[in-house]
């Protein structure tokens, strides 16, 4: 066979890589009385997830005020640093 002829397969997978990071420093012991932030990306099921995660918080703390947001855009920036100011901690969701 002519090697002008053979096709050459790549398998585009590559190698597996793992990398281990640190969680951030956390600022509060604890989420009693604090507002909770939970940002929606406007994916299927986000708004679900966060729903769920809010009430199994709420469950756990009592004293903890939900504030939702809902992204519409990937892009959107609009009143995302207002938001992030008016939360003490932020709950981000990608889903689909």
């Amino acid at each position: 066979m002519d090697e002008s002829q053979l096709i050459e397969i790549v398998n585009p997978d590559g190698v597996p890589a793992a990398k281990r990071s640190a969680l951030a420093a956390r600022r509060f012991e604890t989420l009693a009385g604090l507002r909770v932030g939970l940002l929606d990306n406007n994916k299927p099921n986000a708004d679900m997830f966060l729903q769920f995660v809010g009430s199994l918080l709420q469950a756990r703390h009592p004293g903890i005020q939900l504030v939702a947001k809902r992204k519409m855009t990937r892009m959107e920036a609009d009143g995302l640093a207002e938001f992030a100011a008016g939360c003490d901690v932020v709950i981000n969701a990608f889903a689909d």
